[in-house]
């Protein structure tokens, strides 16, 4: 009889050591949050536009130097889920263009359409150029019109950006940073 009890009670022990090792474990908790916006607007800004982040890249400070600036890098706009045949401005006439206004509070003394280097101990004597799909420089503050294409639901306004020399001292070694806001007014 004592070897029957030894035997019950280790396959009770068993049975509860295996039951506790398949348990339930608390992995933690956290949260999420989302947020949108609904606009009365004939296209949507793509997500990742919205707080655009565009890498200029490394570029030696010679390269600058000799040149004036870094090479053109992609700062592209798209928007998404147009629906320009079906929209207008309170007129009868579809909107056919999109006019962006870029604008910044850190603008260079030497050029205001030049965006300043805003990287504390960063690089000296250098700023940031925005330009348009034919590598013009964008004037901030001033409304560059672009067509759309009435048909597609997607659409994308072309602009380019670079590090830009300041004047005629060299520009030094370290950090870039600019910040440009920019507007949409659809016409």
């Amino acid at each position: 009889m004592k070897s029957v009890n030894k035997a019950l009670l280790a396959l009770t022990i068993a049975t509860l050591t295996s039951s506790y090792a398949f348990a339930d474990v608390d992995g933690g908790s956290g949260k999420i949050t989302f947020t949108g916006t609904v606009i009365n607007a004939p296209c949507a800004i793509q997500p990742d536009d919205i707080d655009k982040q565009v890498e200029l890249g490394e570029v030696p400070a010679s390269y600058i130097n000799t040149n004036g600036h870094s090479d053109a890098v992609d700062s592209s706009l798209h928007l998404i889920n147009c629906n320009l045949p079906n929209s207008n401005n309170g007129s009868d006439v579809p909107v056919s263009k999109v006019e962006v206004t870029f604008n910044s509070d850190s603008v260079t003394t030497e050029d205001t359409s030049l965006l300043s280097n805003t990287f504390a101990s960063g690089a000296q004597n250098v700023g940031v150029r925005l330009l348009d799909k034919s590598s013009t420089n964008i004037t901030l503050g001033t409304a560059k019109s672009i067509d759309l294409i009435s048909t597609s639901a997607t659409q994308i306004l072309p602009f380019m950006a670079y590090m830009q020399k300041i004047g005629s001292t060299d520009v030094t070694v370290g950090a870039v940073a600019a910040t440009a806001t920019y507007r949409l007014t659809y016409k």
